[in-house]
């Protein structure tokens, strides 16, 4: 290993309007927008799983002018794979390129949560670094024995990505600290731990990593707290880390993951439905009311800490699956795919348009199309209609 890591290569060109999620979030740090700079925001990375899921994304980010990250976890890979990732990050990125190649903003592909512990990991992320803009190299976790990776080794492997990675120009996120939570059946953990401080500084001189995922308090998953009680993140560790890595290189980025907010109205449209359907089983209904986000004040609080990339899933697909119950429920024998097909896409993209509205990630690339202040997120009411209201 050289003493010294190499930089991230910004003379790159990418596909047609498109860029590594670097480029995106290291604006979002310094607030600009246009030709201007002010307030920081923060650019939530969506979590796609379907085509529906990018067709919505790249619809919020026209309307908006807002900066696109859209990551790929290994499941989503298998899934449009039909099982083999490579072949599904063949499958993701073409069609990404050809929706972007008419796009009025900039468009950033990020693997989340690649690894370079296991020799499947190895596979996917370095198939990824010939064909996303950006990736994850998460070597924080020992699942085979449930512990922290040592130092060491998270660091060691970190940088074999970065040394691939940087000079090609795809910027590499790292993680210190182990996150809970279950994202899928690729990503979970069983024990969580906070960043230490007197580890980061290490970590970043010697990975070179511009983008990392401390850990303080966040989890993956539906339920990231008990019902009835506000998750509660720790804010002043944030900033003490952010502080470390500003005295590095103020480019360095956070991100927040299990950034998700899980709105109330969604669960309760959800409720209403299977109510109004009938449906028996109490245990469904429950859940939905057990259902535990972030609190968007403690998200708002990470981002003035440097966290300017939030990860977003869990509150997606929940409003997908309340817009299929409620597509059911109108019409359950309204033979026409496309039909649900619309009615749940119509619903991601009224999420999307929520989150980079309260990320502030909009009006970057070009005035939105709307009027982001009369925006309000309904799934009661169609995306027309919705958009007429903040026209």
């Amino acid at each position: 290993m050289s003493k010294q890591p190499p930089v991230l290569n910004t003379t790159r060109k990418f596909p047609d309007n498109m860029t590594s999620a670097h480029a995106l979030v290291v604006k979002a740090k310094r607030g600009e927008k246009g030709n201007a700079k002010g307030k920081g925001y923060a650019v939530p990375a969506f979590n796609v799983t379907t085509f529906q899921g990018i067709n919505a994304a790249m619809k919020a980010f026209e309307l908006l002018g807002s900066s696109g990250l859209l990551a790929f976890s290994n499941s989503a890979l298998k899934h449009f794979g039909e099982g083999d990732q490579v072949f599904g990050l063949d499958v993701a990125t073409s069609y990404i390129k050809k929706m972007a190649k008419k796009s009025s903003v900039k468009i950033a592909t990020h693997l989340d949560h690649g690894d370079y512990i296991t020799e499947p990991g190895r596979k996917v992320l370095q198939a990824a670094v010939q064909r996303l803009t950006s990736v994850m190299a998460d070597n924080s976790t020992d699942h085979i024995n449930k512990i922290a990776m040592p130092l060491k080794d998270n660091i060691e492997l970190t940088r074999e990505v970065v040394d691939m990675a940087h000079p090609v120009g795809l910027s590499v996120e790292g993680e210190l600290g182990v996150l809970a939570g279950e994202e899928d059946e690729d990503t979970k953990s069983e024990f969580s731990t906070y960043t230490n401080t007197d580890e980061l500084d290490q970590f970043l001189k010697e990975t070179g990593v511009l983008m990392l995922a401390p850990t303080i308090g966040t989890m993956h998953g539906p339920n990231k707290g008990k019902p009835g009680q506000k998750v509660k993140l720790n804010i002043p560790l944030a900033h003490d880390l952010l502080k470390i890595a500003n005295e590095i290189n103020d480019e360095i980025v956070f991100v927040a993951h299990g950034a998700s907010t899980l709105y109330p109205q969604v669960a309760e449209y959800a409720v209403k439905q299977l109510n109004e359907m009938g449906n028996g089983k109490s245990a469904d209904r429950q859940k939905w009311q057990d259902f535990v986000g972030t609190d968007w004040d403690q998200i708002e609080g990470l981002i003035e800490a440097g966290f300017c990339k939030i990860n977003t899933d869990t509150e997606n697909r929940q409003t997908f699956l309340a817009a299929l119950l409620g597509a059911i429920n109108e019409n359950s024998a309204k033979i026409d795919i496309r039909w649900y097909d619309n009615q749940c896409t119509d619903a991601l993209t009224k999420s999307y348009i929520q989150k980079l509205i309260m990320a502030g990630n909009y009006g970057v690339w070009h005035e939105p199309k709307i009027n982001v202040d009369k925006f309000k997120f309904d799934l009661g009411i169609s995306l027309k209609d919705l958009i007429s209201q903040a026209s």
